[in-house]
């Protein structure tokens, strides 16, 4: 009998939200807003005062959805409070941008604090998520308290049922553009997580974490620093770079001996774009391993007195642009002048000659000097969009790299002169040999024992 009355209690108030959804949940502009106002009072958990919901929002089974005062909905939000026992609670003067989904599961419960602010077209789903206080959540995230189980390989997926564990956003963080937030995590109180991050692991307190895994780089708290990554972990997490160059290089000496017949000997013009193209297929790779957007050759003109774009990944409108650095001037003129590295973590807090490192969006740069026997010769800098701390050890590995290029370049200047007016078999040679360099210096990047590492120690 208490059964029978439970599921026609659930009954109607499934008809009468319905009743009053379909009625008053399409009507525009500020009449909409009022009339949603007046009398979804009366579908909710409960419903604050000077609470403000567009037209067009869906909502399912509101008798179990909680709503603060000055709460802000925008149109086509979506709260699917969808599972048995569940549950979704907003609290004070949160605001729901456009396309925000929120999606339960059984016994699940959705909380959002006071004052937090969810990004257009974010989805949070899953058993149980709690969003603290005066967070900023940007858009198109993905928020999901819940797995798959696929550990039967003979079983369908969608058959072996869900894992839930739970994820925590304390309070005051501010999470970029395109996070992906998984099962099991906690995001520490006063974090800021970088655009297009995917966190996989706890956050502590007042971090800053970017990166795909998301991985800490800063703290907030002033006197507090983060651990420097080991040179063990250095060779870790570039061990992609040398075996990416290794994989390039190989590549490089095979496509030069299959094409060695079709090099113009005579034509300086083929040889010079050929190793600029070689060098463009290295620059791919450094830049995929150290998880950046732009890496970039500069080298000095014939009157010794600027840099100009030789090859890049990311800023090939400043070859395009035919831009001249002056020594001295901007960050890679900076670099050149007094022959160090230079790392900013704010690219708006120093002069720039180029105009493109600002339109590219970077933020954080760091910058080497190609060097040859204590001359410079050219510059060799990487660049994010994303605020980033560069380590010593990433200022030494971007040390050595740029050795092996200065020497690749210096010896490919001095023996292109000579082989000119050679045969194609004998630049075929030449360059397969320059480039066997690289690749034996490179693959002795990361290795501790070698005196490449042990020169910068």
């Amino acid at each position: 009998m208490n059964a029978v009355k439970a599921l026609s209690t659930s009954q109607w108030f499934h008809w009468r939200e319905v009743v009053v959804t379909t009625l008053v949940g399409w009507v525009p502009l500020s009449l909409g807003k009022s009339l949603r106002g007046l009398v979804y009072h009366s579908i909710f958990a409960q419903f604050g005062n000077a609470v403000q919901i567009k037209s067009g929002v869906e909502l399912i089974h509101t008798s179990r959805i909680a709503i603060g005062n000055k709460v802000r909905i925008d149109r086509g939000v979506s709260l699917r409070n969808e599972g048995q026992n569940s549950r979704i609670w907003l609290g004070n003067s949160v605001k729901l941008d456009l396309g925000v989904i929120i999606k339960t599961h059984s016994d699940s419960e959705i909380e959002i604090g006071d004052c937090t602010y969810i990004g257009p077209y974010t989805c949070l789903s899953g058993k149980y998520i709690k969003i603290g206080k005066d967070c900023r959540i940007a858009s198109h995230l993905g928020i999901y308290a819940n797995n798959h189980t696929f550990t039967d390989p003979n079983c369908k997926i969608k058959e072996q049922g869900n894992s839930y564990q739970g994820i925590v956003i304390e309070d005051d963080c501010w999470l970029g553009s395109g996070v992906r937030i998984v099962d099991g995590v906690t995001v520490g109180q006063g974090s800021v997580i970088g655009a297009g991050a995917v966190v996989t692991k706890d956050i502590p307190p007042y971090s800053i974490a970017v990166g795909v895994p998301a991985k800490v780089i800063k703290s907030r708290k002033l006197g507090e620093q983060v651990t420097t990554p080991s040179t063990e972990d250095i060779a870790t997490d570039n061990s992609q770079l040398s075996t990416s160059l290794s994989a390039i290089l190989a590549e490089v000496e095979k496509t030069t001996k299959l094409k060695s017949q079709h090099l113009a000997s005579k034509d300086i013009r083929i040889t010079g774009l050929t190793l600029q193209n070689l060098l463009h297929q290295v620059l791919e790779s450094t830049c995929k391993a150290m998880n950046v957007n732009t890496v970039t050759v500069l080298l000095r003109t014939e009157d010794l007195q600027h840099l100009q774009v030789y090859a890049s990944v990311g800023l090939e409108d400043e070859i395009a642009a035919g831009i001249k650095i002056p020594f001295g001037q901007g960050f890679a003129g900076r670099i050149a002048a007094d022959g160090k590295p230079v790392v900013v973590e704010d690219l708006s807090t120093i002069e720039i000659f180029s105009p493109i490192l600002r339109n590219k969006g970077l933020q954080s740069m760091l910058g080497v000097p190609l060097q040859v026997n204590g001359q410079v010769v050219g510059v060799f800098h990487v660049g994010i969009t994303l605020p980033r701390h560069f380590t010593s050890d990433e200022v030494k590995l971007m040390k050595l790299v740029a050795d092996c290029i200065a020497l690749v370049v210096i010896r490919a200047e001095i023996r292109l002169t000579h082989v000119s007016q050679a045969s194609g078999n004998c630049w075929s040679s030449t360059l397969t040999s320059l480039w066997q360099q690289l690749a034996w210096q490179t693959n002795s990047l990361l290795d501790k024992q070698s005196p490449l590492w042990a020169y910068y120690q």
